[in-house]
């Protein structure tokens, strides 16, 4: 199917917040598809974004340059309770 944001727009761009092994998983496979040339064919004109401390500059840095309405941000935690998760969620 197709993937649109809230105002119908095409979502292009993918951030993942997590910290430590949260996040780890998804960067692996992220880093393990970059080679494979069907998936870098697929991901054209995407993107995908790792937010993996609290530093508001590595945030901003993250964050820079996105449209809300064609950004999909995932929160990626085991529990919810960690201090890093529950400031950047």
């Amino acid at each position: 199917g197709e993937w649109k944001g809230y105002t119908g727009k095409p979502l292009t761009d993918v951030v993942c917040i997590g910290i430590g092994g949260s996040y780890l998983g998804v960067e692996f496979v992220f880093e393990a598809l970059k080679t494979d040339p069907e998936a870098a064919a697929a991901a054209t004109g995407r993107s995908l974004r790792f937010i993996a401390n609290v530093d508001p500059i590595d945030v901003k840095r993250g964050l820079s340059g996105l449209s809300a309405e064609t950004t999909l941000v995932i929160i990626i935690s085991k529990t919810f309770t960690t201090a890093e998760a529950m400031l950047n969620a």
